[in-house]
């Protein structure tokens, strides 16, 4: 997968996921808002037409022998009385009174008569009459059509008993399509968005690209030479050591300046510096492209060469004689000339590690530092013996 369909990816599926949380959380929101609204519209609205209705006479409810239900001496409540027509009209809720389970009033219109075989819901029979709870409804089923309803108890007011209940309610379809255009609208803004979000990260994905492939490098990168820092050097030789094939030579250089404190001493740390840039972009044109360079210390510098065939190992003592005749050559800014490195090349035909092949370069090092510096000295891995000592040692 490229870099640039990964920036893509990585840059658009966390907006849409984002986008998808926040559609839901703000539906699940509107929706409860709109739950509670409707909670409270209902609940007053069932509230002021029991106050409204018990205002109206005075007495116990009582049946009459011809089927209507009497409170008191004054008031038939009966399917005549335009009562829950009124208070629907004032609140565009629907007003149903049941006298124990049977329907006395209603506004509700079935086909343009009022709708007196309403049955009652079990859960209102149960909390309601019951009980004597307040209770409310998302979802109930009136008259054959999805419902929000808020029910209150009617008493006697002799006793106190529960003898009916007062229903406030409304279709859900008023509701469902606020539900239906919230989402739409909201929609319509997210697409919107994600298209100019989509199209802006569409445009400038190769700059990303570029500025994380710039952030990338300087991250692996020795910040005075360019090279490979020792972290990554480690990590991209321990790799290519992981891969070495049975039979093909890796070797493992090991470059230390001589006397590089008197650079630094006698003609100051910039000129240190500029010796080491030197150094740098001798390396990176004496070894090939694969190679792996890296600087990973003050002075000292390590390359690994791997594929190198049995009959073209002595390549390792070539390029070595090259980086010490063009540093020999390397003459800075401020004149000053005359330097040198010793160099330890650890070679192993045999799978091996790093550290293993790092200690037969060291022992390189150390013997060639011995013998006089300014010179390099290869060891083979096969001719290392425990007791031989490396550079590093202490």
């Amino acid at each position: 997968m490229s870099l640039r369909t990964k920036l893509l990816l990585s840059n658009s599926l966390p907006l849409v996921v984002f986008v998808i949380i926040s559609l839901v959380m703000s539906i699940t929101q509107f929706r409860s808002a709109i739950y509670e609204e409707k909670e409270g519209n209902l609940r007053s609205t069932a509230l002021a037409a029991l106050t409204f209705y018990t205002g109206r006479g005075y007495g116990d409810y009582s049946r009459r022998p011809d089927g209507n239900i009497w409170r008191g001496m004054n008031f038939n409540l009966s399917e005549e009385t335009g009562i829950v027509d009124d208070l629907k009209e004032e609140t565009g809720s629907d007003i149903t009174v049941y006298f124990e389970q049977e329907v006395v009033m209603t506004s509700i219109m079935d086909h343009n008569v009022r709708a007196m075989n309403l049955k009652m819901d079990p859960r209102i029979l149960e909390h309601v009459i019951k009980n004597g709870d307040q209770i409310w409804f998302k979802d109930i089923d009136i008259n054959g059509e999805h419902s929000m309803a808020y029910a209150i108890p009617i008493q006697q007011e002799s006793d106190g008993s529960v003898v009916g209940a007062l229903v406030a309610s409304q279709s859900s379809k008023g509701f469902h399509a606020i539900i239906r255009e919230f989402v739409i609208k909201t929609l319509v803004v997210v697409v919107f968005m994600l298209v100019i979000i989509g199209v802006f990260v569409w445009r400038h994905v190769d700059w990303f690209a570029q500025k994380f492939s710039e952030v990338t490098d300087k991250s692996r990168q020795d910040l005075l030479t360019g090279l490979l820092n020792k972290l990554t050097f480690e990590t991209d030789t321990k790799a290519a050591l992981s891969k070495k094939k049975e039979g093909v030579y890796g070797a493992l250089f090991i470059f230390d300046f001589d006397n590089f404190k008197r650079v630094n001493d006698n003609y100051g740390h910039l000129a240190g510096d500029e010796a080491l840039k030197a150094f740098g972009k001798i390396l990176t044109s004496s070894f090939r492209a694969h190679d792996i360079i890296g600087r990973v210390g003050g002075d000292e510098f390590m390359v690994y060469m791997p594929d190198l065939p049995e009959a073209n190992v002595n390549r390792a003592d070539q390029v070595a004689n090259e980086v010490l005749h063009d540093l020999k050559a390397v003459v800075l800014s401020n004149g000053a000339t005359g330097f040198s490195c010793s160099i330890g090349i650890g070679t192993s035909k045999a799978p091996t590690d790093f550290a293993s092949l790092y200690r037969v370069a060291d022992i390189g090092l150390y013997k060639a530092k011995q013998n006089g510096k300014a010179q390099a000295q290869r060891m083979d891995a096969s001719e290392v013996r425990p007791e031989d000592k490396g550079d590093h040692d202490e």
